[in-house]
């Protein structure tokens, strides 16, 4: 069954599916999903993420591990966990760097969130060597109960969202509908209950007529359980991601344009050709993700630039001492990928850092 005709059963069977419901669809339910299939990342796949861009992305990740690691009191057993970790590439990079702490590598145990089978071939190809236990988990909350790190690289951008537009005075939910006569899937809006029509007049209210709003309720629900998680055990998380962080008072109506997109072979295309083929993903809201960890009383480090963030980390400190041992070619690739991460014309600043600890 392709995943066309499982969104239009469920269209037929509905009478409308929603945008939440239309994502998990293309993106991880059905075994033609996106991310149950996609055999590539990288140049030869849809997008490129930082740990392909530059082996110092994971290293410059793995000093944070290490250092979060010594603040709550260098556990001698601990659970290390990546969401979504692709090639593996981040977290080899990642352990290459703990083992100049003998103390901390040895206290690691690695859990990798994955439900890609492809992804999980290379992931173990690329980690044959580091002699730790590993386990691939498809649940984020199957992972052990012990003092834990996580990280969550370009993981949350794919979660599934639901998007509303206001249409005068009143908001709706944007939905997908079959249009009689040519068969063809359009967007559509139903109303929205009186509890959240309030909610959504009260907190938002610089949003224009034609304002579109996204909400990730299941990033909420994950934040939420990590929060839990971090309490009860110990430990902290790590979200890198492209998105923004701005308070709801604050947006304008640049804020309330939709960024749910589709890329195939790093061209965008519409989110609904190629399903299962393409990915989808949109920006992150950092300060929602930000305010549910506060409210779950847990401590929350204000969202940094990406550029910031690895400069704070020692990621220039670092590049130069590799670029001393390399001929002037090698050392410019070098400089050139540290340019890609933290410029901001490139990475550095459309690539936000949420750090979430207990």
């Amino acid at each position: 069954m392709s995943i066309d005709f499982k969104i239009r059963q469920l269209i037929d069977q509905n009478g409308y599916i929603t945008c939440d419901v239309l994502i998990q669809e293309i993106l991880h339910s059905h075994p033609a999903s996106y991310y149950r299939q996609t055999k590539s990342l990288a140049s030869e796949g849809d997008f490129i993420t930082a740990p392909e861009v530059s082996q110092l992305f994971g290293e410059i990740i793995g000093l944070w591990c290490i250092k979060e690691w010594q603040r709550i009191g260098c556990p001698k057993s601990l659970s290390l966990v990546e969401l979504g970790p692709g090639r593996g590439l981040l977290m080899r990079d990642l352990l290459r760097t703990a083992k100049l702490v003998p103390e901390f590598y040895k206290a690691l145990s690695i859990t990798l969130i994955e439900i890609n089978q492809n992804f999980i071939a290379h992931q173990k190809s690329n980690l044959q060597d580091i002699n730790l236990p590993i386990k691939h988990l498809s649940f984020i909350k199957d992972i052990p109960k012990k003092p834990t790190i996580i990280v969550a690289n370009e993981f949350f951008d794919s979660m599934p969202i639901k998007q509303y537009i206001k249409i005068k005075e009143l908001w709706y939910e944007r939905i997908f509908v079959v249009q009689p006569g040519d068969g063809r899937i359009k967007y559509d809006k139903i109303s929205v209950n009186k509890q959240l029509q309030e909610y959504l007049l009260r907190t938002h209210i610089e949003a224009k007529d034609g304002a579109i709003l996204e909400e990730s309720y299941k990033s909420i629900e994950i934040i939420k359980f990590i929060a839990k998680h971090l309490q009860k055990l110990s430990g902290s998380c790590l979200i890198i991601d492209y998105g923004y962080d701005i308070a709801l008072s604050s947006r304008t109506s640049y804020q309330y344009n939709p960024t749910l997109q589709a890329v195939k072979n790093h061209k965008y295309c519409s989110i609904l050709e190629n399903c299962g083929e393409a990915d989808l993903s949109a920006h992150v809201d950092f300060y929602t993700l930000k305010m549910v960890a506060k409210n779950s009383k847990i401590n929350v480090i204000d969202t940094l630039l990406q550029r910031d963030f690895l400069i704070e980390n020692g990621i220039l400190l670092r590049s130069k001492t590799l670029q001393d041992k390399l001929n002037d070619e090698q050392a410019q690739i070098i400089e050139k990928q540290v340019e890609r991460l933290i410029s901001p014309k490139q990475m550095g600043e459309l690539f936000k850092v949420l750090q979430i600890m207990h």
